[in-house]
C-alpha cells in the first residue's frame, strides 16, 4: 500500500484510535477495541503500543506541568 499524508493503513488507524480512546477515557479499554486489536496486532504489540502512549502522555503532563515549551 502506497503511504502518502492521507493514506494510512488499517494497523496504523486502529494505532491512533487506540492513543485517542485511550487519551481520551484515560486508560479504560472497551472490549470491542481490544478484540479489534487482536486481530491485527501481537499480545507484545498491543503491549507496545500500550507502554509508548503511557510515556508519551506522561512525557507531555510533564511538560506542561513544568511549562517547558518547545522554541
Amino acid at each position: 500500500m502506497k503511504q502518502g499524508n492521507s493514506e494510512l493503513s488499517d494497523r496504523q488507524r486502529l494505532a491512533l484510535e487506540l492513543a485517542d480512546h485511550i487519551m481520551a477515557y484515560h486508560g479504560q479499554l472497551p472490549d470491542e477495541l481490544y478484540n479489534r486489536l487482536t486481530q491485527h496486532f501481537s499480545r507484545e504489540e498491543i503491549i507496545a503500543l500500550f507502554f509508548q502512549i503511557g510515556s508519551k502522555n506522561g512525557a507531555n503532563w510533564f511538560i506542561i506541568a513544568m511549562g517547558i515549551e518547545n522554541k
